[in-house]
């Protein structure tokens, strides 16, 4: 490395060898300069991206018109809550909402579509209860999204939502064993 009255100081190349004494990759230690992120280009290559992101991802993604209508279903939806695409599409988002929690879903679900905003802060993860197609009771963490159109109106509100009841019920079993 060069002094400050050298021309060329080591910010522009990063790169320096591991350590004498341990084996360090210089990228971990932030010597080296990483890889560009290879970023798709061009609408072909985002579409697949996003078809990608939206068939493959487990979770559930969950896309809902401002009536509350789903209108996308992934297979992590069919996984997780066992209705079928052809089942849960056009269907209302209530046969995943226990009845006791419906109005108050409802209620966050109406001001999001007015407002274009949560309740919740952006980054927060929510966590609820859920229903499957056996009317077994989940535990769900998920976070939502408002989606806009070209002319920049509030159409639905899309939902990616994993199950956590494995976890739940293993936080709860380890809470009454401490007891």
């Amino acid at each position: 490395m060069k002094k400050d009255g050298d021309k060329d100081l080591q910010p522009s190349g990063y790169s320096s060898s591991p350590c004498s004494m341990h084996s360090v990759d210089p990228a971990y230690m932030g010597l080296e300069r990483p890889a560009e992120v290879a970023r798709p280009s061009g609408e072909t290559a985002l579409a697949n991206l996003g078809e990608a992101l939206l068939a493959g991802l487990p979770d559930a993604i969950v896309y809902s018109d401002s009536k509350g209508l789903i209108r996308f279903w992934n297979s992590g939806a069919q996984r997780i809550f066992g209705y079928t695409e052809a089942e849960a599409l056009d269907q209302s988002l209530d046969i995943i909402i226990p009845e006791r929690l419906r109005a108050r879903h409802w209620e966050g679900y109406e001001r999001m579509m007015e407002t274009g905003k949560s309740r919740h802060a952006a980054d927060k993860l929510l966590a609820v209860p859920a229903l499957n197609k056996s009317g077994d009771k989940l535990s769900i963490q998920f976070t939502v999204a408002p989606v806009t159109g070209r002319d920049g109106v509030l159409e639905g509100i899309v939902a990616v939502l994993r199950d956590v009841t494995e976890t739940f019920e293993e936080i709860r079993r380890l809470r009454g064993a401490q007891s």
